[in-house]
């Protein structure tokens, strides 16, 4: 496939911030955020060449008049004042750049660049995933050592008519370099299940180098015990054939998008199935996909929550002598022995935190553990920040994890 440019607009907080290229030039020199290697200014479009953890991105700024899109979804919480002043803009800048190996490095550099160019930015719509974010979100990420979420790669959306069936796509994954997802003949009943799964599928996909083989079987979880998940992709043209051309994303709904580099998920339920090439619908798992399986946290992904967790730590300690807060902490402790692997040896559980003195947190278990047999829910003990690898505020007004912070930053 070939990989569409991330395109992103930044809605400037002034107008006029958007007016002049050379203050863009010396902020893009100034910034200590990536090495700016060459810029150079034809018409209106400025061109970009950037080092950045050593790969070499290209990028094209250039001024555009918008519209607010109804469509895009609003992924951060604005002020009312905010909110207000995003629907009556008029202009923004779109920055373009194509993704490097790693997408969510790529994806991190992009808000760098969009931070740099405009550091009173007001919201940023991101075109490629149709999500609307937060300037105060995107400041605060730009800052930030520690890459955003995967979910902020791609946007999940679940499109319903008048009958029952729901179709589930993604936007987002073709600038990863992988085809974008669905479910086909989804319903009201079962879609939100299925929806974990797709989300679940696209986590997986951005760690991968490659996509896999179209029909090839991939396992992604254990719905129950003993019983594998192994879906496979088809390509939507495939796909669609599978079902009669008026459905909602059947063959007469493709005709002016969703129509090249998608594809659509389905099960191999048994080795036959497979040998077969015999691929079935996600529904014949519905029975077990309601009793909620557990999608197990990629290593990867848990380092990055710890990471980001202890960057923003100070926000937990600031919030804890205010007692209508409730806080929690996830702990990582060592597993029983038996249950230890090469590559995960600790259980991550929840606490409430009931005291901190100094940098110490003393808190209380919330759960039974799995994999840890002489723990249980109600143990208190005294913990270090190392040992943190999540947390949670809980407000009067709100829920608070170290992602949503810039609600703390007004």
């Amino acid at each position: 496939m070939i990989k569409p440019k991330s395109c992103m607009l930044a809605v400037p907080s002034q107008p006029r911030d958007i007016e002049n290229p050379d203050l863009f030039l010396e902020r893009l020199h100034a910034t200590g955020a990536f090495q700016l290697l060459s810029g150079h200014l034809e018409e209106e479009t400025l061109y970009l060449e950037i080092n950045y953890e050593g790969e070499i991105y290209s990028a094209e700024i250039f001024p555009s008049d918008f519209t607010l899109p109804e469509l895009y979804r609003c992924q951060h919480q604005f002020p009312d004042v905010d909110a207000e002043a995003v629907q009556a803009a008029q202009f923004g800048l779109i920055v373009e750049m194509e993704f490097g190996p790693n997408p969510l490095t790529s994806y991190h550099l992009q808000l760098k660049l969009i931070s740099t160019l405009l550091p009173d930015v007001l919201a940023v719509l991101d075109a490629s995933s149709e999500k609307i974010l937060s300037g105060r979100w995107v400041i605060l990420a730009a800052q930030s050592t520690v890459p955003p979420a995967p979910r902020y790669l791609f946007t999940a959306q679940a499109v319903s008519g008048e009958e029952d069936c729901v179709w589930l796509h993604t936007h987002g994954l073709n600038r990863c370099g992988h085809p974008e997802l669905e479910v086909l003949n989804s319903n009201k009943e079962t879609y939100q299940t299925h929806y974990s799964t797709l989300e679940t599928l696209a986590y997986r996909l951005l760690e991968e180098d490659t996509t896999p083989e179209y029909k090839e079987p991939f396992f992604l979880a254990y719905v129950a015990q003993g019983i594998p998940l192994v879906i496979t992709l088809v390509d939507w043209e495939e796909a669609v054939s599978c079902y009669p051309p008026d459905m909602l994303g059947g063959k007469n709904d493709r005709e002016e998008g969703h129509n090249e580099d998608t594809c659509a998920i389905f099960v191999y339920p048994n080795k036959e199935s497979y040998e077969e090439r015999n691929y079935s619908s996600l529904a014949v798992y519905d029975e077990l996909l309601k009793d909620n399986p557990i999608y197990m946290i990629s290593t990867s992904e848990t380092k990055r929550m710890k990471a980001l967790a202890a960057e923003r730590l100070q926000y937990l300690y600031q919030a804890f002598p205010d007692k209508k807060n409730h806080l929690l902490v996830k702990i990582g402790l060592p597993m029983d022995k038996e249950h230890q692997t090469d590559s995960n040896d600790k259980e991550h559980i929840w606490f409430e935190i009931k005291d901190i003195q100094g940098d110490r947190i003393t808190a209380q278990l919330t759960q039974e553990p799995y994999y840890i047999k002489g723990l249980h829910e109600g143990h208190t003990a005294t913990y270090t920040p190392d040992q943190i690898t999540d947390w949670l505020i809980f407000t009067p007004e709100r829920r608070l994890t170290p992602d949503d912070v810039y609600l703390l930053t007004t």
